[in-house]
């Protein structure tokens, strides 16, 4: 379906995401909605929205994901639950690391690079570092949410070994087995870094606004969070550190090391999803084993995962929503009407800014980077080709677009990840952040048509 009516469920998506606040709500209406419009029959469209979010959990890329974010969620449970990030936040403090509000936001944009491999484990890292370093020097939990979701989505895209970047190395690897486009792909992604101008600005834009007094206030709902928060059991402190910390460096060691055994001594050809994947079951169970052997019991380490996996459920729910919608806008053809509605009449001048600007329509609507990329690459790449322009200027162009998109949709799963590792709502993040990363996109837009005066 290539026409208009296609553009409905996500703009009634997000129309209700905004007005009525409801997550939910929002995103289930704009799957009925695009089913119904995809169905022959109301009853039957009824029946085909029920199934998509069926098909959703049978996809294995997404219940990958989804049972990632369960463990993820386990892990941070873990550390908080067993003192291992009070134990560790105190020895920060008692070492005069973190003396003042901007030594906390800065050190909590850089615990986002330990797990700079995924975006969803960025942001959650954010998370479970920053929130008791904001709350301690009064920094308002929308705040860390910008910092999870500045750090996450644009760290994902701007490194090759990402696994946002093996997808993106392999759009262009298609292109050019294909003879649309010459080059090696790994080389075009890392000369496209320095022209992914959106998410440079977004990413550098985190530290800055760290040292600035500038915050996001939304105090309607601080005492609530702040009631949730403060009932965390906790192990008693004196098992060794480093054990307590057996959830962070085990699932970190755990990736580098699939990654390098499956690229065959070269991590960045490793199957860095897999990867990504398996590093949060062994993470569990080493710790659940190292915990044991420090006294702790088993059960007690048990009823944590749980507890985590519970506290982290409702962000699940919301992304099986997510997947949902973005799958049936897939269908609908939304991204591609939009690209070729706008991409009509284009100089090679302006071809890179209208790209990002493509981008940015494509991936607010869908609130999905990927299915952004999937639709603009094999259509950015050969317009780009045959008018001699910068191939990586114009990959650049594309994934800047569609990281503001995955950055500030309201329907988007990053809003979601991130306003969870904060621990504030997914609408005070995205009216608190909006500004900001308007702002920094028009920046990103003058860039693009100023770098063509250059090349």
């Amino acid at each position: 379906m290539n026409n208009w009516i296609s553009l409905l469920p996500p703009l009634l998506a997000i129309s209700l995401a905004i007005t009525t606040r409801k997550a939910y709500l929002a995103i289930f209406s704009g799957i009925v909605a695009g089913s119904l419009i995809l169905a022959p029959s109301f009853l039957s469209g009824l029946v085909s929205s029920v199934n998509a979010i069926a098909l959703t959990l049978q996809s294995p890329s997404a219940l990958k994901s989804l049972l990632f974010i369960l463990m993820i969620g386990s892990i941070i449970h873990l550390l908080q639950c067993s003192g291992a990030i009070r134990r560790a936040l105190f020895i920060i403090t008692e070492k005069k690391w973190v003396r003042s509000r901007i030594h906390a936001q800065l050190l909590t944009f850089g615990a986002g690079f330990l797990m700079c491999l995924e975006g969803v484990g960025s942001m959650m890292m954010v998370g479970v570092i920053g929130r008791q370093l904001f709350t301690n020097h009064q920094v308002s939990k929308q705040k860390l949410a910008f910092v999870a979701n500045g750090t996450g989505a644009p760290l994902a895209w701007l490194l090759p070994i990402s696994s946002a970047g093996i997808f993106l190395t392999s759009l262009i690897q298609v292109q050019i087995e294909q003879g649309i486009i010459e080059g090696v792909a790994t080389q075009l992604v890392m000369d496209s870094v320095h022209y992914q101008f959106y998410t440079l600005f977004i990413l550098l834009s985190v530290p800055l606004l760290s040292v600035l007094p500038h915050d996001f206030k939304y105090e309607q709902e601080k005492s609530t969070i702040q009631a949730v928060e403060t009932h965390i059991e906790q192990s008693n402190p004196s098992h060794p550190l480093w054990v307590l910390m057996a959830p962070l460096y085990l699932l970190i060691l755990s990736i580098v090391t699939i990654a390098t055994v499956t690229g065959s001594g070269n991590p960045i050809n490793g199957d860095i999803s897999n990867a990504i994947y398996w590093s949060g079951y062994i993470a569990l169970m080493g710790s659940a084993l190292l915990y044991r052997l420090s006294g702790i019991k088993f059960n007690q380490t048990l009823r944590w995962v749980f507890q985590g996996v519970i506290r982290i459920l409702p962000a699940v729910i919301i992304l099986t929503l997510a997947f949902t919608l973005s799958h049936v806008i897939g269908e609908l053809g939304t991204g591609n009407y939009l690209a070729q509605l706008m991409v009509g009449h284009i100089s090679e001048k302006t071809l890179p800014a209208i790209i990002f600007l493509i981008g940015i329509a494509i991936s607010f609507a869908t609130g999905s980077s990927g299915a952004t990329v999937s639709i603009l690459i094999p259509i950015a790449l050969p317009m780009a080709a045959q008018m001699g322009l910068s191939l990586p200027l114009i990959i650049g162009a594309v994934i800047s677009g569609a990281v503001f998109g995955d950055q500030s949709s309201p329907i988007s799963d990053s809003i979601i990840v991130a306003s969870s590792a904060a621990g504030c709502s997914p609408e005070s993040h995205f009216r608190t952040q909006l500004p900001i990363t308007l702002s920094v996109a028009t920046m990103a837009f003058i860039s693009y048509l100023l770098v063509t005066t250059v090349i």
